[in-house]
């Protein structure tokens, strides 16, 4: 197995056995393309990406990855209801991304075909997130797509495939980078808060806080501090939440785990499989301005991009002989995790950002924001604070869980207070960290906020 291969495993075996929570979900038009065209079109992709076609086992030496040679894919026909036609293949969609994949046994993708009055409307693809994570499940749809538009000679060249990362991660390139990586982690673990690392929770206590927050004002705001800071708008998200677990935990300093997709060398620039790992941020409070706090975030997070690449199971034990050497009760971590993955969301154009309009128009965004409190049973593996970042377009859509023991106040307090720390920085980028930090600091946990 892979690195990344390995750290989705441990996920999904801390995982209920029919939980499909992780399974992954795309469908696109198919023009004019017949049944047969259709079914040609997986059956390339099937062949073309060993991870749609692997299994995966336990042996004495340890874990491993069988690439079929050959096989066949059902492929689930159905006429579709009326309607658009993103609406009309969602139930088809759900019937073949509903239920657990075997990954010991049978392909880990599913398809199916939306027709209309018997003739091809859509087509569905359902993935195992052990074969793919979401970035390459959507480098599987692009390609799709691209089949379905112009045919496999517009495909651009595929990367190396897992078994021969696999085979990189064993050699003595892939011990160096290894160490590299590890002897990172292990310094950054020595030096974070205890509260980056303590667990919140007994085993027991499988309860978590919910929220979700769509705001066009936080949106702006992102925009306005990445176009003076020079950090990207997930940087800036990545700051922001940096910057407001300080001011709510009263701490000098945060460490977020970064979810990261490690595609960094052009051999693994499109490889399909599961391959996102870890980076571990650490960011300082500073006498310095926010703009030069998220400019300096930028900088620190490049940094810990390049320090992902080692065995997850070994960085999990190494951060766990750490925090016991140093009295804390390890488990409890946060992450953070930006998962627009689609074209769209990835080449959408920023906002034009005017400095005189951007009070008023902060101030008229403000008033569209929408909090949620959410009603979800779901929890993430070792963590107790966990930001996704859904989309960031004409508005910013993040969710967040949070175990209800950490934090002084609710993961919907929590967004709210990401929202007004973020466009206070982007109405007054000059202000001091400090000053910011003091303004959203709450009160303990026990103490009542009025």
């Amino acid at each position: 197995m892979t690195w990344g291969q390995r750290a989705i495993w441990e996920v999904i075996r801390w995982l209920p056995p029919d939980d499909d929570s992780l399974n992954q979900l795309g469908w696109a038009p198919v023009g004019s393309a017949s049944v047969a065209q259709v079914c040609d079109m997986v059956r390339l992709l099937v062949e073309r990406h060993e991870s749609l076609r692997t299994t995966y086992a336990e042996r004495a030496g340890g874990l491993v990855q069988q690439v079929a040679g050959s096989g066949e894919i059902e492929i689930l026909l159905a006429e579709l209801g009326p309607g658009e036609l993103a609406e009309a293949i969602a139930p088809l969609g759900e019937r073949i991304r509903a239920g657990a994949f075997d990954s010991s046994a049978g392909l880990p993708v599913r398809a199916a075909i939306g027709l209309r009055a018997g003739v091809p409307a859509a087509v569905a693809l359902a993935a195992s997130h052990l074969a793919v994570d979401g970035w390459s499940f959507q480098i599987v749809m692009d390609e799709l797509r691209t089949l379905i538009a112009t045919g496999p000679d517009a495909l651009r060249e595929r990367s190396r495939q897992p078994v021969d990362r696999a085979r990189f991660e064993t050699s003595e390139a892939g011990a160096r980078r290894e160490r590299r990586t590890l002897d990172y982690w292990a310094r950054q673990a020595e030096l974070v808060p205890a509260s980056m690392l303590a667990t919140t929770s007994a085993p027991e206590q499988l309860d978590r806080d919910w929220g979700h927050i769509h705001s066009p004002a936080l949106a702006l705001a992102v925009h306005a501090l990445a176009e003076r800071s020079g950090a990207n708008t997930a940087t800036v998200l990545l700051g922001s939440t940096a910057l407001l677990l300080a001011s709510w935990l009263g701490e000098s300093e945060t460490a977020l785990r970064v979810i990261v997709s490690t595609r960094f060398k052009p051999e693994d620039e499109e490889l399909v499989g599961a391959f996102n790992q870890n980076a571990i941020v650490r960011l300082q409070l500073a006498d310095e301005t926010a703009e030069q706090f998220l400019a300096r975030a930028a900088r620190t997070a490049l940094n810990a991009y390049r320090h992902t690449e080692a065995c997850p199971v070994k960085m999990e034990e190494q951060l766990e002989e750490i925090a016991r050497r140093r009295g804390i009760t390890p488990g409890g971590y946060c992450f953070f995790n930006d998962i627009r993955f689609s074209a769209a969301e990835r080449n959408a154009p920023a906002p034009a950002i005017d400095p005189l309009k951007l009070p008023a128009q902060l101030d008229e965004a403000l008033a569209r924001t929408r909090l949620t409190r959410l009603d979800s049973e779901g929890r993430q593996s070792g963590a107790k604070f966990f930001l996704f970042l859904d989309g960031l377009r004409d508005a910013c859509e993040l969710t967040l869980c949070t175990d209800p023991r950490f934090l002084p106040a609710s993961a919907f307090d929590f967004l709210h207070d990401l929202e007004q720390l973020t466009v206070h920085a982007a109405r007054h980028p000059d202000t001091p960290v400090g000053e910011l930090v003091d303004r959203f600091r709450r009160r303990p946990q026990g103490t009542r906020n009025d």
